[in-house]
């Protein structure tokens, strides 16, 4: 060791450090460090020379100082990395709760499983406001104002009706229930008699935060039969802190499985404006129990009341024509990390602005190759989705991109791109920007990135792989506004190369 050993012993000792997580002890704690370096200053000063050689004497008190001190530090460094671990501590219900209600909207993809088949459902949930928006497989809408307006709106499409009535005043639905999931879930946790299970898992290659209830005769019914017992399970992102996934199963007696539901979430800017968003024709014929008595209506079609809102405001589903599928050739192994599970069913309508069309159609498109392999940077906006040969371009190999010149600033919702679907093949590196700089210098925005190990140079994204199929990928872009769009890739599953059949950018000019 060295000759002041006894010294050093002493002051961290002296530390006497311990981890309480609040101000006063980290206030505490410093006072403690410069008591102990001054006390070590004075200790190291007043050794008698006898015991250092007369050479060593000048360095002696400078060297003990610095050894002192860089201890302490080391001490006081783990002291306060315990403090700090435990003030963190894992991710609570609570807090999972509030930073999902601080977003303006939860969108969720609904997953149902009865009866032997598979349904998908939509729902929007507006904190400010109270409202909730419900997309059913058939068609039919359910709108709940839980707000100001404390009423329902229920379009059936097989017979061309709306029905509206008063929010009751309870059960599930009733004016003062929990509306949304994450409340839903908070209201059986609050009770003494169910315990909430917490644990860290994975979820689309991605660590969570699962919280999972199990409550038996939680008093719902599934078409006129009880449910005995309910398990929500939820997933959330220790990242965002934001719900990303649930599971609920509904049992019957005897632990039949009654209904199975997989929810998958995202936080879009907008949401539906109203019920005639979500494909409710106008006119259409209202039963409206909140302004007379209840009977059949009349001849005379009724339109229902709305709220008003500007028409550029309005969200329409985007209308795309996708290609046909067209699979060749022996499958590939695309086992990649953070790969995407495979959908069931159709990509679910998006929404979008009234207004909103693909500004890129035969705008300009620049390559990072040169001398494209196959094709001409021109076909990735030629508004030739099909997989045959002669309908894509070919860039080298390594990292490569395409910009797309939109020639004017636009409001971007949507960028839907078709790298290559002959195969069902996994592009690596895909990372999609936005700028209004067409030398990606300034003002640049990420809406895209699943770059896990940042091979491409351009930060490590959190998206996952996908496997590339007919309906192309299309990725939310929230209205960023913009001039041009890049997109990178950086080889495939089956070779090195780099391939755009067609990106369409979704939006209009900006306001």
């Amino acid at each position: 060791m060295f000759d002041n050993e006894r010294d050093f012993k002493k002051a961290v000792d002296g530390l006497n450090i311990d981890t309480e997580p609040n101000p006063a002890h980290r206030q505490r704690l410093r006072r403690q460090m410069l008591a102990t370096y001054e006390a070590a200053g004075r200790s190291a000063g007043t050794r008698p020379p006898a015991q250092v050689p007369a050479t060593a004497r000048p360095l002696f008190p400078m060297v003990a100082k610095l050894v002192i001190a860089a201890a302490i530090l080391v001490v006081t460094v783990l002291g306060i990395q315990q403090v700090l671990k435990f003030e963190r501590g894992p991710l609570t219900f609570d807090q999972v709760r509030q930073a999902t209600q601080k977003m303006a909207w939860l969108h969720a993809v609904i997953t149902v499983y009865r009866d032997g088949q598979v349904q998908t459902e939509q729902q929007w949930d507006h904190f400010a406001t109270r409202k909730a928006y419900t997309l059913s497989a058939d068609g039919s809408v359910h709108h709940a104002d839980y707000g100001a307006g404390q009423r329902e709106f229920l379009y059936n499409p097989r017979v061309r009706a709306m029905a509206i009535s008063e929010l009751p005043s309870q059960g599930p639905l009733g004016a003062t229930s929990a509306y949304t999931l994450v409340d839903t879930f908070a209201v059986f946790a609050a009770r003494d008699d169910i315990a909430v299970n917490e644990w860290t898992d994975q979820y689309e290659g991605q660590a969570v935060r699962v919280y999972e209830i199990d409550k038996s005769d939680p008093g719902i019914r599934i078409d006129g039969q009880a449910i005995a017992s309910l398990k929500i399970r939820l997933m959330a992102d220790p990242r965002t802190r934001r719900l990303v996934a649930a599971h609920i199963e509904k049992h019957g007696r005897r632990e039949v499985m009654l209904a199975r539901e997989e929810w998958v979430m995202n936080y879009p800017q907008s949401g539906p404006a109203s019920i005639y968003d979500l494909n409710v024709p106008r006119p259409v014929r209202v039963i409206d129990s909140t302004i007379g008595p209840i009977g059949t209506p009349g001849p005379v079609s009724t339109p229902a009341p709305a709220p008003q809102e500007p028409a550029s405001s309005r969200l329409v589903p985007l209308q795309i024509d996708l290609p046909k599928a067209l699979f060749i050739g022996t499958p590939q192994d695309n086992r990649v990390p953070n790969l995407a599970r495979p959908r069931r069913g159709a990509r679910p309508p998006f929404l979008a602005p009234l207004g909103t069309s693909n500004v890129a159609l035969g705008k300009p498109v620049t390559a990072s190759d040169p001398e494209p392999v196959v094709g001409t940077p021109d076909m990735v906006t030629d508004g030739d989705k099909e997989a045959a040969d002669g309908s894509f371009v070919e860039l080298g190999p390594g990292l490569q991109h395409v910009t797309i010149d939109l020639q004017a600033q636009h409001e971007i919702y949507a960028v839907l791109v078709w790298h290559y679907h002959q195969q069902p093949r996994v592009y690596l590196d895909v990372v999609i920007q936005v700028s209004n700089d067409r030398d990606f210098r300034r003002g640049v925005q990420t809406v895209f990135n699943n770059d896990i190990d940042n091979s491409a140079g351009l930060q490590t994204g959190s998206d996952l792989h996908y496997t590339e199929t007919n309906e192309g990928k299309l990725i939310d872009t929230q209205g960023a506004q913009a001039r041009y769009i890049r997109l990178y890739t950086n080889g495939n599953t089956s070779d090195g190369l780099n391939h755009y059949i067609e990106v369409a950018v979704y939006g209009r000019p900006a306001q």
